[in-house]
């Protein structure tokens, strides 16, 4: 049975959040339709993706601290055991990272 990867640091609240790329990875996890990616290819999604959501917890200090939560407890549980549980934590992380950028005031797209 795999382990969750090791916790990353928080990045610090003034690492740059790259909203575009942030957008993108969120767009690929929840484009995913019937037909399912490799595992490998959700496994590297959903660690994209903690990354992303590591740096935009440190960014979004004022966010719902229950929600915050959950989001850092999803970002540290890894992928899961197999493809179905790897594909939705991908799903479960984006929007986590897309209620963040909300925060952030971009809305999930990035800011004109």
């Amino acid at each position: 049975m795999p382990t969750a990867p090791p916790v990353a640091a928080p990045a610090a609240a003034d690492t740059p959040v790259d909203v575009i790329a942030i957008t993108a990875t969120i767009d690929r996890a929840l484009s995913i339709g019937t037909v399912l990616p490799r595992h490998e290819a959700a496994e590297d999604l959903v660690t994209e993706l903690s990354g992303h959501l590591r740096r935009l917890l440190a960014a979004v200090p004022h966010a719902g601290q229950a929600r915050a939560a959950t989001a850092a407890g999803q970002a540290a549980a890894g992928p899961g055991p197999g493809l179905q549980s790897a594909t939705d934590r991908a799903r479960l992380l984006a929007l986590d990272c897309r209620w963040l950028l909300r925060h952030l005031g971009h809305e999930g797209r990035p800011a004109r």
